[in-house]
């Protein structure tokens, strides 16, 4: 029994000397994987295969002669041409097609919504799957569209007796309320998280000096008390023209200047990135932080690229290396990013780890992003890549 007793204790040592040699290993092939770039890129091309090519993926014919307009959002590449919104799906199956009033669009999309309408027009409609959850005809011409991750949305009208006029719309398509503006141009604007609160962006042109303002809206108070329903407004610096805002969280908006990013809450303001000009795109369309594509000086006239992530939360940082020519474009969808290289296709996450790579023998006309896909378009295909 004795015996028994030290061959069993023996064997208890040796399972958990093995587990600890296991778990030490494990720590540092992750460790090195996340540090190393030439071994990242090892384990990812040959362990992991996460590089494709067009020889390998699913295709979508389109034909060029109709001008079609092609977008991706939540697990579909669509395709409008001809008044006809085709959704497929990753195995390059039709899933849908859609009847629109629509020829040249503007498009915005979150989650599993998009929001799609006619510029400079009057129709718009908000699609998610492969159904139309509404339309909607507006009085004056539709300049720009917001949607958020619920589905509610915001609308920017132009041609009326105001400056600008936004429309805001809950998931069923009902109006909850409107923002006159007399005096400022509306440009962009974005509805937080919950849903209680919509910041516009606004610029007046009537003075010596450009100013913008962004201005943070009570959805609540906007219904019973309109002419109080402004809960903050940011002042930008003069000569600042706003370009786009994205909401983060309940409360956070960030928005972007033509020379800085700004974080604006119901009640403060920070600033959280000065642009450079060796950034060469700076997005904020992720769902935790801004994207930076800058170029380091590698020699006395070569440079290398390198994607900085910030987290505007947890105040982290990632950095992704390109070490490739100038980018073409980066498009953002959640928390991932397609980089555009010209014959080939980087898709990384918001921690700045590789997820896919897509190489080509031809030059890449643009990439189109949705939270599960990513469409690789020319002339007259798209390749599907299945994320």
């Amino acid at each position: 029994m004795k015996g028994d007793k030290n061959i069993n204790s023996k064997s208890s040592i040796v399972k958990i000397l093995i587990v600890i040699f296991i778990g030490i290993a494990v720590i540092f092939v992750v460790a090195r994987y996340a540090t190393d770039e030439e071994f990242r890129y090892t384990v990812d091309t040959n362990i992991l295969k996460k590089e494709v090519s067009e020889l390998n993926l699913n295709t979508i014919e389109i034909d060029s002669d109709t001008n079609p307009s092609i977008f991706a959002y939540d697990k579909y590449i669509t395709v409008l041409s001809k008044n006809v919104l085709s959704e497929y799906t990753s195995d390059g199956k039709l899933a849908s097609e859609l009847d629109v009033n629509i020829s040249v669009p503007l498009v915005e999309t979150n989650g599993k919504y998009m929001i799609l309408a006619e510029k400079d027009g009057q129709k718009m409609y908000l699609i998610s799957g492969t159904n139309i959850l509404w339309e909607a005809t507006v009085d004056g011409s539709i300049s720009r569209v917001n949607v958020n991750r619920n589905g509610y949305v915001s609308v920017i009208v132009k041609n009326t007796i105001y400056k600008s006029v936004v429309l805001y719309y809950d998931l069923s398509g009902k109006e909850i309320f409107r923002k006159y503006l007399s005096t400022n141009y509306a440009i962009c604007t974005a509805i937080s998280t919950n849903n209680k609160y919509l910041a516009i962006g606004e610029i007046d042109y009537s003075g010596t000096i450009i100013k913008s303002y962004v201005s943070i809206i009570s959805a609540d108070l906007a219904q019973t008390d309109s002419l109080n329903s402004v809960v903050y407004t940011y002042e930008a610096e003069n000569g600042e023209i706003i370009t786009n805002i994205n909401y983060q969280d309940k409360t956070t908006a960030v928005c972007m200047f033509n020379n800085y990013i700004q974080k604006v809450t119901t009640n403060s303001n920070e600033r959280l990135y000065d642009i450079t000009n060796k950034d060469v795109f700076v997005d904020i369309s992720l769902k935790d932080g801004i994207a930076i594509i800058d170029k380091q000086s590698s020699g006395l006239f070569s440079y290398e690229y390198e994607v900085d992530i910030k987290s505007i939360n947890s105040k982290s940082e990632s950095l992704y290396i390109l070490n490739s020519d100038l980018p073409k474009a980066m498009s953002v969808s959640a928390n991932i990013m397609a980089l555009n290289l010209g014959n080939e296709v980087q898709i990384i996450n918001s921690k700045g780890w590789l997820l896919k790579k897509y190489t080509s023998s031809k030059q890449i006309d643009k990439i189109v992003l949705g939270d599960s896909i990513a469409g690789v378009v020319y002339k007259n295909k798209i390749e599907i890549i299945d994320l």
